[in-house]
């Protein structure tokens, strides 16, 4: 093979992964962002299809599961499974309903503040506003298509249950591509999302359990 052609091959795949490797955003980066986003996503309501893969230590491949995600402001949240299981979690009025195998159980979110402030972090830069908690420290990062949000908990209870919150911003639409929630064994659940349908109509039943 020609060397210049190896050569030239070789640089533009390194560049190409200089371009893809997250890049710390700096203090006009982040401002930038953040107002951008306060501009661009009024969000009302959100549908998006979405994939789980879940990492556990004790299992060799990850877990895949999917289905829809819906969110309407100011306090609902839904997580609807179809694959490879039907099964629901739903937050709503301060509280957590879940409905799996044919049984539904609901918690008071204030007595599990862990999921109250997970799920208000998540909620809050979904709908454009931002991180503006104090029980995570955030950091901003980038790479040539995406913005990239990284919580770390502070609050000791909310440490208990994870090591750090990461959101996924995509650059030409600065809608959420995935979440990925990183827990104290080493394991992880990553959230993936398509087809996002934003601030069209959402029925209340969707809520309901």
């Amino acid at each position: 093979m020609n060397i210049k052609i190896v050569v030239f091959t070789f640089f533009c795949c390194w560049v190409s992964m200089g371009f893809t490797q997250e890049q710390k955003m700096s203090a006009s980066d982040v401002a930038n962002f953040q107002s951008v986003m306060r501009k661009s996503v009024q969000l009302k309501t959100l549908t998006a299809d979405f994939t789980q893969y879940k990492k556990v230590s004790f299992v060799k491949n990850e877990l895949v599961s999917s289905g829809k995600f819906y969110v309407k402001n100011p306090d609902r949240l839904a997580w609807i499974y179809r694959n490879p299981v039907s099964s629901a979690l739903i937050f709503k009025d301060k509280k957590i309903t879940v409905e799996e195998k044919g049984s539904k159980k609901t918690m008071d979110m204030s007595r599990s503040k862990q999921f109250e402030k997970i799920s208000q972090a998540i909620q809050s830069n979904m709908n454009g506003s931002g991180y503006q908690g104090t029980e995570f420290s955030p950091s901003y990062f980038q790479t040539n298509t995406q913005y990239i949000l990284k919580l770390d908990p502070l609050a000791k209870d909310v440490k208990k249950a994870m090591k750090q919150l990461v959101l996924y911003f995509d650059k030409s639409s600065y809608q959420v591509s995935e979440v990925k929630l990183l827990d104290n064994a080493n394991g992880f659940t990553r959230f993936v999302f398509s087809h996002h349908r934003v601030n069209e109509a959402i029925a209340d039943a969707i809520f309901e359990l």
